[in-house]
């Protein structure tokens, strides 16, 4: 079992690496979307990183084994830790012995860990963004949970749910329990076979917020390789520039690939387009970088965007008139090159019967268009209602007591006090009659 698991691998890994050429596709008919758009991929979704605005999906709602796309929210939860100063970049990581045997693996290691050095947070953070390293985002997850596996994969799935994603982790690696269990990572209650199970979806909405807390992760995951120590970190990414698969007149800055025998190759992958930062995620494909190339180019020459000015607005809110602004005064909305651009812009109050203060999310700019899927642009409030800050005690305006209602009024309390000392041992009195 271990040995087909290996050769299977070892194949996945030579298709990654020597480039496979990619499986043809049919499809019946010629309007059929599958049929314009050949590509090997079972689940795919594309999306502006910045407005989050759906261009292109395929099957991408659908749960499924993401392998080492899970380590997205490692990261991202990792640099949220850093942002709260919970940890530091130049912290040095704990490392057990079960991750250190791990990190030799030759199929789950690709930055090797030893007894005798120390990693710091920064070198981690590296190994398991541009190598993949398993032990290092494990690592990771640990130290961000305080040295418990199981408090950070429940931090995963907490994040999740509070991103309303149908999203499960059991691993902040990606790994499955069946590679985990010889290594104590697996998490109490999950299954012997279980797996982190994402849609293409959730995990590029994952990207794109952590994208959103680290905007300069891509200086790291556009590398092509890392020295740390004696080791040096290979990112096998070819979209980079520069690389065989590299697309035409697109700009890649990589993210993070990956493969199990359950999940196929996988790939998220974030680059430039028409000027624009999108974020395009395929899972369980025949091939990877041809694919996704592929996939890039061929939105690249069929998609185009268009400008749409977006208005402030005046909401009411408890007999106080809130001026609410958008986020972006100016968006852009995706659709097919040579149809109408002009989309319509519905603007929603969402917050009702509550204090306002200035700064918070009041509303949505909800921008549709024929053809495409609608998102959506925070409206921000420039308006503090007046309940929504609790007023200050003018220490000036507060009357002086009198040393003698001073008195009476702690009089007043002993007095209380001992009437209620009184009935309490009356009543138990009568407790004590009441048993015998």
């Amino acid at each position: 079992m271990l040995k087909s698991k290996l050769i299977k691998t070892i194949l996945a890994l030579t298709l990654m690496v020597s480039l496979a050429i990619p499986l043809s596709v049919k499809a019946a008919g010629s309007n059929n979307i599958i049929a314009k758009y050949p590509f090997e991929a079972n689940e795919i979704y594309v999306m502006d990183a910045k407005t989050g605005q759906e261009i292109y999906q395929k099957n991408a709602y659908a749960k499924r084994p993401i392998a080492s796309l899970s380590k997205l929210m490692t990261l991202y939860l990792t640099k949220e830790a850093i942002d709260s100063g919970k940890m530091s970049w130049n912290q040095k990581v704990p490392v057990d012995k079960h991750l250190i045997s791990l990190s030799k693996n030759s199929v789950f290691g690709s930055f090797q860990l030893k007894k005798t050095k120390q990693y710091t947070v920064k070198q981690m953070y590296q190994a398991a963004l541009i190598a993949s390293s398993n032990s290092a985002a494990i690592a990771l997850g640990e130290m961000v949970a305080h040295g418990s596996n199981n408090n950070f994969v429940k931090m995963m799935n907490n994040q999740a749910k509070s991103w309303k994603l149908n999203a499960s982790f059991v691993s902040a690696s990606g790994l499955d329990n069946t590679d985990l269990k010889k290594y104590n990572c697996i998490v109490p209650g999950t299954g012997k076979d279980a797996q982190n199970l994402v849609s293409a979806h959730d995990i590029s909405y994952i990207a794109a917020r952590l994208l959103e807390v680290f905007p300069s992760i891509t200086q790291w995951s556009s590398k092509s390789t890392q020295t740390i120590g004696k080791q040096t970190l290979v990112n096998v990414n070819s979209l980079l520039p520069g690389r065989t698969y590299a697309p035409k007149q697109i700009k890649v800055d990589g993210l993070k690939n990956g493969y199990t025998e359950n999940a196929g190759l996988c790939l998220t992958a974030t680059y430039w387009s028409h000027g624009r930062n999108l974020i395009a995620t395929i899972i369980d494909s025949s091939t990877i970088f041809s694919s996704m190339a592929k996939l890039m180019q061929t939105l690249n020459s069929d998609y185009t965007y268009s400008k749409a000015k977006l208005d402030s607005q005046k909401f009411v809110e408890k007999k106080y008139h809130i001026l609410a602004v958008p986020k972006e005064k100016t968006t852009v909305i995706w659709h097919k090159a040579g149809t109408s651009g002009t989309p319509k812009i519905q603007y929603i109050q969402t917050v009702k019967n509550g204090e306002i203060k200035k700064g918070e999310v009041v509303g949505q700019a909800l921008i549709s268009l024929t053809g495409t899927k609608s998102f959506s642009v925070p409206l921000i409030s420039k308006t503090t209602t007046p309940g929504a800050v609790k007023k200050k005690v003018d220490k000036k305006t507060v009357p002086k007591k009198s040393m003698v209602s001073s008195i009476g009024g702690a009089v007043e309390s002993v007095g209380t006090f001992i009437v209620a000392f009184v009935r309490g041992i009356f009543a138990e009195a009568q407790n004590i009659v009441a048993k015998l």
